[in-house]
């Protein structure tokens, strides 16, 4: 496996993480009805993170962990 792969991985598992803690944000302040856009930024955030975090770390894997080019 190559390191930008690495890196992708363990963003992604960061993000499920993520997904789950923020989806016990969200029905925590369901529950008490609140009111406002929380709730659904905290949606839209945990949504972007699936795609996002993956991203950064397969940049993350390369720049870090990577085949610098050095002999």
């Amino acid at each position: 496996m190559t390191a930008g792969i690495i890196g992708a991985l363990v963003g992604l598992a960061f993000a499920v993480v993520e997904y789950f803690v923020f989806g016990g944000l969200i029905e925590r302040a369901l529950r008490r009805d609140e009111k406002g856009p929380g709730p659904a930024i905290l949606d839209l955030v945990r949504k972007a993170q699936i795609v996002l975090f993956p991203v950064i770390g397969y940049f993350a894997g390369h720049v870090l962990l990577g085949d610098s080019g050095a002999s």
